[in-house]
């Protein structure tokens, strides 16, 4: 009985001790699983958030440009070609289109660098949002473009979110557009990550929005990536979140290559930008290192073998010892081969994270560091404090992003996370001992529980550092370039020739005050072609320039224009004309990367040329006709005297000579008067008007005389009232008069006499109007706006001698002394011309109404 009874105790304290083996060995595992979930979870969180990083910068990027084209936006995003984003389909620019103007965007962005776009809107009202810009990432996606996002409730919903808030957006899960035509067995469930892109500041600061950056995300392709190392092949990780119905989904399955029962399992919460996704880890106890083996079943048996060697004891008590103690070292050699599998296990741990390039740090409930990795100690420059989170401000020298303010040491992610709070992506700056000039470190920190509760915090470090000065550098860059811009708009702004430059889009890229000035004056166009058509400028055969012989749009083309002559109307009927030279801009490789044009203004030029051809054929034409006429009465008056006339009978034909001559005379005083009026030099002084009317009256009448018995009426009545002193060139207002008054007297009708009336009003700005009012034979309406100009006669005046000149000798006279002159109807009839004179500050002297001889009045 009593071997029995000790074969039977000593069973009961196996199946005990087997029990409490078994129960050690599952905590461990289940402690391995917890362990490997969170880094699998820090794996996702670590690589979703170097995507949600680099769509910020992408999108950063992307608004930074003036004019966005396809090739820059291709520029922007090649650095995410080589990145290799594990399941990131493409990268994509979306612009929001009402429906009313899909046509003008659609024709916009065709502009800058994707001519077959072709929007395809997915209803026919309200906004759209339409893919324009699309850089495949994997190597097989083919790029859409002209897709309507608003078609898939769940991106629409990311889209709006990331706009309003300003942030990284993450979709719900969903399939993704460009797969919905693949085979039911190839489709997975998906993500779109996006961010808003905006503008430049404007003069306000405030920057406009401008559309998003999208990134695809297929999720299978994803995990399996992102999972492949951390799991090793032990863990089946599966992911869940939620589509866009609010339904939880399975997204991506990650199965270990081992077999056996998944008698394990734990959920882990990763968020990604502004959604929770959940990780459940699953794994089978006996293949994890230090998890579940054989020892209980060994610890049972050994005890059971000890049970019966105790009761063999009884019967023989020497053989039953030695075999006893033989099953207790084979049962201690077991207990320390499982103490060693659980070192390796830990020691695995502690080289996964000491290898890994971000810094690890796990505290306890009472503060104290448990866990400090090698990375995290370079990062923090100092070993890790154990006196109280209350003084972990001053130990590790934390400050504000401004690298000024001290970051108090309650508001640290790592002791946010000891009172229950996740922390996303916290920026800081440490300094002391070990960084002296401080370090940039973006901080995430996460709670940690057990099933008895609170039991902590981990954090994970990133250095930002060079992330962070490479951005100052690039805002140093830009700065310095800004200024060279400006620099080098001063420059152009200060010369005289208009410098016009374009992007190969024909997007205008400079424009200096010239250009403003000239050849587009009042324009806003943002492309050459949108410039040239709206000012209407027209070729030198008079035509409306066609964009495709625009000169900077041939200089794109590889050609070089010199001397292209441009037409460019102004109001009122004027026009510039300006003469251009563009010429193709090369980058070092060769290739054409914009056009650049020089113009200046020939206007003047192509006036005196003008001038030139006109005074050439008068002089050609009318100075003949005076030089035939003196021949041919020189040949008579030679033929006469050959046959003996009588001298005193020749008279006649002398007067016709003397004649011809005064009229070769005259018009070659005209030529000359109209050709130095526009270039001689302006001699301004003082000049009283009452005093040189009164001297041009009296030159203009001096030859007449009273005729004994004679009419009187017939005689020019000439009233001058009371004139101003003016600021004028003397002898060139003197012409002026001449001239007008002249006119006034010899354009009267037959048989009737002349009557003057010169008379001066104040006009606006120290100016004079000075109206000269006459009743001769008038100016047809027609003619009235064209007399002044060079050689103009009206019909009405092609009886009375003349050359055409005395109204546009006056024209110039006015116009050198800044002023205006117009013709219109006499009221009662005849012509008044009405012109204006800068006014001397002096008072007039009063003048008595003057006369020739005794007919004035």
């Amino acid at each position: 009985m009593l071997a029995v009874l000790v074969a039977c105790v000593g069973a009961g304290l196996a199946v005990v001790v087997g029990a409490l083996v078994a129960r050690g060995q599952h905590d461990a595992a289940e402690q391995q699983l917890a362990r490997r979930a969170t880094l699998v979870a820090e794996a996702v969180s670590s690589e979703t958030g170097r995507y949600v990083d680099t769509l910020r910068t992408v999108a950063a990027a992307t608004g930074s440009y003036t004019t966005l084209t396809a090739a820059k936006f291709a520029q922007v995003a090649e650095p995410l070609t080589e990145m290799r984003l594990a399941g990131a389909t493409s990268i994509v620019y979306l612009v929001p289109v009402a429906h009313a103007r899909i046509t003008s965007v659609q024709a916009l962005w065709r502009s800058r660098g994707v001519p077959d776009l072709t929007f395809a809107p997915a209803h026919s009202g309200g906004q759209h949002i339409f893919s324009v810009f699309n850089v495949p990432l994997d190597g097989v996606t083919t790029p859409r473009f002209g897709l309507d996002v608003t078609q898939a409730p769940a991106p629409t919903q990311a889209l709006d979110q990331a706009r309003r808030t300003g942030r990284v957006a993450i979709s719900a899960a969903y399939q993704l557009i460009i797969d919905q035509n693949l085979p039911a067995e190839r489709r997975q469930q998906s993500f779109s990550l996006t961010a808003p892109v905006r503008g430049p500041p404007d003069a306000r600061g405030d920057r406009p929005f401008l559309g998003w950056v999208l990134m695809g995300l297929r999720g299978q392709n994803f995990v399996g990536a992102t999972l492949n190392q951390v799991s090793q092949n032990l863990l089946d990780v599966t992911l869940r979140t939620q589509n866009v119905d609010g339904v939880d989904v399975t997204v991506a399955t990650q199965p270990a290559g081992v077999s056996g029962r998944r008698d394990l399992s734990t959920t882990v919460d990763v968020g990604v930008a502004d959604r929770q996704w959940q990780l459940r880890v699953q794994a089978p106890g006996k293949r994890l290192p230090g998890g579940v083996t054989k020892l209980p079943g060994l610890v049972v048996g050994a005890g059971v073998v000890v049970g019966l060697l105790l009761a063999g004891l009884v019967w023989v008590l020497a053989t039953g010892r030695a075999r006893a103690r033989a099953q207790v070292n084979r049962a201690t050699r077991d207990l320390t081969a499982a103490e060693s599998d659980s070192r390796h296990q830990a020691g695995l741990l502690t080289a996964i994270l000491d290898s890994i390039s971000d810094g690890v740090a796990v505290v306890g409930p009472d503060g104290k560091f448990l866990l400090y990795n090698p990375a995290a100690r370079v990062m923090l420059g100092v070993e890790a404090a154990n006196d109280g989170t209350q003084d972990w401000a001053t130990h590790f020298g934390t400050y504000r992003p401004d690298g000024q303010e001290p970051f108090p040491s309650a508001e640290l992610p790592l002791v946010r996370a000891m009172g229950g709070e996740s922390v996303e992506q916290v920026e800081l700056v440490v300094r002391n001992p070990g960084h002296p000039d401080g370090v940039v470190l973006t901080v995430s920190a996460r709670p940690l529980q057990t099933g008895s509760g609170h039991a902590g915090a981990v954090a994970v470090f990133h250095d930002f550092t060079d992330r962070k000065t490479a951005e100052i550098e690039l805002r140093a860059a830009r700065d310095q370039l800004a200024e060279h811009q400006a620099y080098l708009t001063q420059i152009l702004d200060a010369i005289d020739v208009a410098v016009l430059a374009c992007d190969t889009t024909g997007a205008i890229l400079q424009a200096n005050r010239v250009v403003h000035l000239t050849l587009l004056p009042g324009g806003e166009s943002r492309t050459i072609a949108e410039a040239f058509t709206g000012a209407g400028i027209r070729g030198s055969d008079g035509a409306a320039m066609a964009v495709a012989d625009i000169p900077l749009i041939r200089a794109l083309a590889g050609e070089q224009i010199d001397g292209a002559e441009l037409t460019i109307p102004l109001p009122g009927g004027a026009h510039r004309i300006m003469v251009m030279d563009a010429r193709p801009l090369h980058a070092a490789s060769g290739r054409i990367i914009g056009a650049v044009a020089s113009a200046y203004e020939v206007t003047a030029q192509r006036e005196r040329e003008a001038d030139l051809r006109a005074f050439a054929g008068v002089a050609a034409h009318d100075l003949s006709a005076p030089l035939a006429a003196i021949a041919g009465f020189v040949d008579i008056l030679s033929e006469d005297l050959a046959d003996g006339v009588e001298p005193a009978s020749l008279t006649a034909t002398l007067t016709r000579v003397a004649d011809a001559v005064k009229r070769m005379r005259r018009l070659i005083d005209d030529l000359l008067s109209y050709a130095t009026a526009r270039d001689r030099h302006l001699n301004r002084e003082l000049v009283d008007l009452n005093i040189l009317v009164a001297e041009v009256i009296a030159e203009r009448t001096a030859h007449l005389r009273f005729t004994r018995g004679g009419p009187s009426d017939q005689l020019p009545s000439i009233v001058s009232e009371s004139l101003p002193i003016v600021d004028a060139d003397k002898a060139m207002t003197r012409q002026l008069l001449d001239n007008l008054i002249g006119n006034a007297i010899k354009y009267t009708p037959a048989g009737e006499p002349a009557r003057i009336v010169v008379s001066a009003e104040p006009d606006v700005g120290g100016w004079i109007r000075v109206q000269i009012a006459d009743r001769g034979i008038g100016i047809p309406a027609g003619d009235q706006p064209h007399v002044f100009t060079s050689f103009h006669r009206a019909a009405a005046h092609t009886s009375y001698t003349g050359t055409g000149l005395g109204l546009a000798i006056c024209h110039r006279v006015i116009n050198r002394h800044g002023g205006t002159i117009t013709a219109s109807d006499n009221p009662g009839g005849g012509t008044r011309i009405q012109f204006t004179l800068p006014v001397s500050a002096l008072p007039a002297a009063p003048l008595e109404p003057a006369g020739a001889g005794t007919g004035q009045s």
